[in-house]
């Protein structure tokens, strides 16, 4: 097996890893397991590394443009490029479920101010409802 069949096997294996993290942090999220969301974070973290440096790896290859001109080559980077736009897609799925849970959390934490302490509602610069006491009162 030439270097360059090697480093795209290895690119594309590392890119089936990083769907099923993206697919695994999804059902973590849902399942609120936050703890479990975070690993996947960080090992999502060292994967985009480890992508990164096999990409670099390839760009430094001294055939490239041989290796362009051959259609096993640009067949194989195009899979790769396919992979690669799943992996978009479903990171921004990941991504909206995460805004909207964010956000539903953050109507209900409003929510939850505006019924405890309805008289000391502010709002922060980003409209944000808080609450802000000031002590137990004026004793004279």
């Amino acid at each position: 097996m030439t270097q360059s069949n090697q480093l795209l096997a290895e690119q594309e294996t590392q890119l089936h890893a990083f769907m099923q993290l993206l697919s695994d942090e999804l059902v973590a999220y849902k399942a609120r397991k936050s703890d479990l969301v975070y690993q996947i974070a960080v090992q999502k973290d060292e994967l985009l590394s480890k992508i990164k440096q096999t990409d670099e790896q390839i760009a430094n290859l001294e055939n490239l443009a041989e290796l362009k001109q051959q259609t096993e080559f640009s067949d194989k980077v195009a899979e790769l490029e396919h992979s690669l736009e799943k992996i978009r897609i479903q990171s921004a799925v990941n991504e909206r479920v995460i805004r909207t849970s964010l956000n539903n959390v953050l109507r209900l934490k409003q929510s939850i101010l505006a019924m405890k302490n309805s008289d000391a509602m502010t709002y922060d610069k980003q409209g944000q409802a808080q609450t802000q006491t000031l002590g137990k009162g004026i004793k004279a």
